[in-house]
């Protein structure tokens, strides 16, 4: 069996839920307010970028 394989810990394969350490944030301005924030992702200016509140009010319903 490979070492992959023997269930003791580590990296699993997928997309779990490890990470190294903190997310290098991004500064933006919010589309729809215009506050500052910060993101966890370089924006790329072709799709609006919301502070955490608008955000809120913009994400799909989940069912």
């Amino acid at each position: 069996m490979s070492d992959d394989r023997r269930g003791g810990g580590g990296f699993r394969g997928g997309r779990g839920g490890g990470f190294s350490g903190p997310r290098e944030m991004h500064k933006a301005t919010c589309a729809d307010c215009g506050q500052e924030t910060e993101v966890p992702f370089q924006p790329s200016g072709d799709r609006p970028v919301y502070c955490r509140e608008c955000y809120q009010k913009h994400k799909p319903k989940r069912y």
